[in-house]
């Protein structure tokens, strides 16, 4: 409505709704605009700014106004004569709008047309209907629109009648340039972009509008149209250079208040805002205003001229009935028509003669299985056969197979871009691969964004007359549609921790979580639970801790690289082009890899899952007293769990040079002659002899799993053992790892034909009891304590190195279970390196020459000898 105009009537209008699942209805209450008659169908942003006489006249008219108060731009003076050039009394009008429609010609172009159809026909009687849209009506395309850069949806939109629509992030998709000269010129519409501004100023750019005029059947409607300011980070930022982005709500009131100065013979009856921006909550309205920034701020403080808005972006169908800022009779609609051309809104309204507005209904219009006998459903209809036909030849083509549906993340039936996805980490395997068949030297890992993502693979799709789980070229093109640019950017160790961090957004961002697609040869273990900038706790390349300062190659693509999506560390780097584009490279890599099949184990896993961390596990690794050069003797872990922690979960060992390790499940005799002390060993799936053993699980309560160590023939002094505790990147996690960190533990023993004498008068050198009790042998006055012997019979186990238990056979890290200093009263030896830490750092120095701990890679299985 016209600014002229600030106080309502009331008319009690009944709102008639449609009440969608997880919805609450509207509110039943008015609408009302009002305005002047006008001959001005488009308005362009150089044409919109009015002369000094025109300004004059405004002035003079507002002049005149009543002496009502503005609130937050919201109401204006009345004009008393407003009302002669008003729509008469009983005049409707019809309001019907889509969004994020994304090129869905074949599956809701003409279900859209019949439902766009069959209500202008059934409003004919009644008034004049106008069809708007509230953009992203390409990009993201099927092949059969995105093989033509999006021309057959323009034909389509053309063919509806589509009068205007706001821009989207996705028209800017191939840039700008493109979207102003060639979008417009193929679009009989206008793009609304009030808040797209020429770099470093305000001036709307040139080939975008800030708002329309459009004809109603006689009424005036002025439409303004803006998009969200999260599109500097939602596309290419190369294609966007010249360009800003300003907030929606300020470009809105500031357009308001220039058809406010229009000429009285100008002025609208009713104005709409088109806004490419929304809800990510759809409850009530109080959490869609909570659930987003900019949503709550359209909706309550854009100016009280504004009658409807029409609202989009975030795919979610709402329909809610907001208070008019600045006053409290009033409400008007807040719709968004869902996505891919589900719905349609639809708004009517009623003219009372005196400028006023009333709602008389305010609805989301299922598109599903309509059909309607119209001459622009058949010409919709003959557009998509068309452009299907077109693409039928190259998008046939088979480039492979799947053995299995690979898909994007879902949460409760809605895709997540906050999970991992098997088909984001298949992607970014793709980009890494796709180096390989460039000029370029090969990449280090490759990194995918979520957003990029646009349908699954599913074996079910057929897209022509290919087989089931065949791929063809169609349905890899609608995986990634948006033509971006492949290559690698070199970047600092140090940088790519930075991208993993920067997958919690800034705030105010649509998401607040992104979760990165990354290759196989990536390992990420984050915290979710902890401060900004503090998330990652583990980078691992090739199972290999990441450094900082060393240079990777990152194959990714060209929306990446230029820091798209809040990915800003990738600027950080430089980007080499391969002459590849994603699809490409995603081409290649199902046609050198079919049968492709989707990897099952978690890339990325969240620490506050790790059962040590929160406590569930607790574990320690307890040593033999001593080993005799060319003997063995065993090395135990010792686990306790709350409640079995599902495997597998690998034990890897690392002994000096020389030694040889082998673990195995004990035998039935073995586990029969234990007794009481000892507790379930749980089941190995290994060889015999393993650098790295797997337990199918732990079990819960108290467990053991033995390590038998031999010494070679020309051993002395200590052998330090170490086993690292760590969920096997092979097994089936996904967003549960119980283990995605490793913990290592060690445990100490003596090496020497005379240590077996020096541990006790009866020669005994088995260590203490696992339950606490005295050591066997050691008597109260022979047996050596933990402060050692003369002759160097000591016994020492290693210590916990996450500290998850410290203690060990009745010792304790402090010292204070046993007697530390060579005590008779018969205290149990100290079995963990905590307890005994300064004896056996006084003892590293008789550590076999040249014992060097081997580091294992964590994806793969090293052989025992080393």
């Amino acid at each position: 409505m016209s600014k002229l105009v600030s106080k309502v009537v009331a008319t009690g209008a009944a709102v008639s709704m449609l009440t969608l699942p997880g919805l609450a209805p509207a509110i039943a209450a008015p609408g009302l605009g009002e305005g002047q008659p006008s001959t001005t169908t488009t308005s362009p942003a150089d044409d919109s700014q009015p002369n000094a006489d025109d300004a004059a006249t405004a002035a003079n008219d507002a002049a005149t106004s009543s002496d009502d108060a503005q609130t937050d731009g919201a109401a204006t003076p009345t004009d008393e004569s407003a009302s002669a050039q008003a729509a008469e009394a009983g005049t409707q009008v019809q309001l019907l709008n889509i969004t994020d429609f994304h090129g869905r010609i074949s599956d809701a172009g003409a279900t859209v047309a019949s439902v766009v159809e069959e209500q202008r026909d059934a409003f004919a009687d009644k008034g004049g209907t106008a069809m708007l849209s509230a953009g992203d009506n390409i990009g993201a395309s099927p092949y059969n629109s995105s093989s033509a850069k999006d021309t057959p949806t323009l034909d389509v939109l053309n063919a509806i009648g589509v009068e205007a629509s706001a821009v989207g992030n996705h028209e800017f998709d191939r840039g700008v340039e493109d979207l102003t000269s060639r979008v417009n010129t193929e679009a009989d519409f206008p793009h609304l972009g009030a808040n797209v501004y020429d770099k470093g100023s305000k001036n709307v750019v040139d080939g975008l509008d800030e708002y329309t005029m459009v004809d109603v059947d006689g009424v005036k409607v002025a439409v303004i149209g803006v998009v969200t300011k999260e599109t500097a980070t939602l596309v290419s930022p190369d294609g966007i250079s010249s360009i800003d982005f300003g907030d929606p709500t300020d470009a809105v009131n500031r357009v308001a208040d220039e058809i406010d100065e229009l000429p009285t013979d100008e002025q609208p009856d009713m104005t709409v805002v088109e806004a490419h921006l929304g809800a990510s909550s759809t409850k009530s309205l109080e959490d869609a205003k909570a659930s987003n920034a900019e949503f709550d701020k359209l909706v309550t403080e854009a100016d009280a001229s504004i009658d409807v808005l029409f609202t989009g972006h975030t795919h979610l169908p709402y329909s809610f009935e907001a208070p008019v800022p600045g006053d409290a009779d009033r409400t008007r609609p807040v719709l968004e028509a869902g996505s891919y051309g589900s719905h349609v809104g639809q708004v009517q309204l009623t003219a009372d003669g005196d400028g006023e507005w009333s709602t008389d209904a305010a609805e989301l219009l299922s598109t599903e299985d309509k059909s309607y006998d119209s001459p622009v459903v058949d010409e919709v209809e003959k557009i998509v056969a068309e452009a299907d036909e077109a693409a039928k030849v190259p998008g046939s083509v088979v480039h492979g197979k799947i053995s299995e549906d690979i898909t994007r993340a879902f949460t409760d039936g809605n895709e997540d871009r906050g999970g991992e996805s098997t088909l984001g980490n298949l992607v970014a395997d793709a980009l890494k691969d796709g180096v390989k068949g460039s000029q370029l030297e090969e990449a280090d890992f490759g990194i995918t964004n979520p957003g990029g993502l646009r349908t699954d693979l599913l074996c079910d799709h057929i897209y022509n007359t290919e087989e089931k789980c065949e791929v063809t070229a169609a349905e890899l093109n609608e995986v990634l549609p948006f033509a971006n640019d492949h290559g690698v950017v070199t970047m600092k160790g140090a940088d790519v921790i930075g991208l993993f961090e920067e997958q919690w957004q800034p705030e105010g961002a649509r998401n607040q979580f992104l979760h990165l697609g990354i290759s196989d040869e990536l390992d990420v273990v984050y915290d979710l639970s902890a401060e900004r900038g503090e998330h990652v706790k583990s980078v691992k390349v090739n199972g290999e801790a990441i450094d900082a300062d060393k240079d990777y190659r990152v194959a990714t693509l060209s929306f990446l690289a230029a820091g798209g999506d809040n990915f800003s560390s990738f600027a950080e780097g430089t980007f080499e082009q391969s002459g590849l584009t994603d699809f490409d490279a995603w081409v290649n890599y199902f046609e050198e890899n079919t049968p492709v099949s989707p990897d099952q184990n978690e890339r990325q896993a969240d620490a506050v899952k790790d059962v040590i961390n929160s406590g569930d596990l607790s574990a320690e690794l307890t040593g033999p007293d001593t080993i005799k050069p060319g003997e063995s003797a065993e090395f135990v872990l010792k686990t306790n769990a709350k409640s079995e922690v599902a495997g597998p979960v690998d034990v890897t060992v690392d002994r000096p040079d020389g030694f040889t390790a082998e673990a195995a499940a004990r035998s039935e005799d073995q586990s029969a002659s234990a007794g009481a002390t000892t507790d379930k060993a749980p089941e190995v799936s290994a060889e015999a002899a393993a650098k790295t053993i797997t337990l199918d699980s732990i079990p819960a309560g108290e467990s053991e799993t033995p390590v038998t160590v031999t010494a070679p023939d020309d051993a002395s002094g200590e052998v330090t053992v170490k086993v690292s505790l760590q969920a096997n990147a092979e097994g089936p996690w996904w967003d549960d790892n119980p283990l995605p960190l490793a913990h290592e533990f060690e445990a100490t023993a003596a090496v020497g034909d005379d240590a077996n004498a020096a541990a006790g008068d009866d020669g005994s050198a088995d260590g203490g009891n696992a339950d606490g009790g005295a050591a066997d042998g050691g008597s109260a006055d022979g047996g050596d304590n933990a402060a050692g012997s003369a002759d160097g019979g000591d016994s020492a186990a290693g210590g916990n190195a996450d500290g998850a238990n410290a203690s060990a056979d009745g010792g304790s890290a402090d010292e204070s279970g046993s007697d530390a200093s060579g005590s008779k009263d018969g205290g149990d030896l100290p079995r963990t390196g905590f307890e005994t830490f300064n004896i056996v750092a006084a003892a590293l120095a008789l550590i076999v020459a040249g014992g060097t701990a081997v580091t294992v890679v964590r994806r793969r299985k090293l052989s025992l000898q080393s």
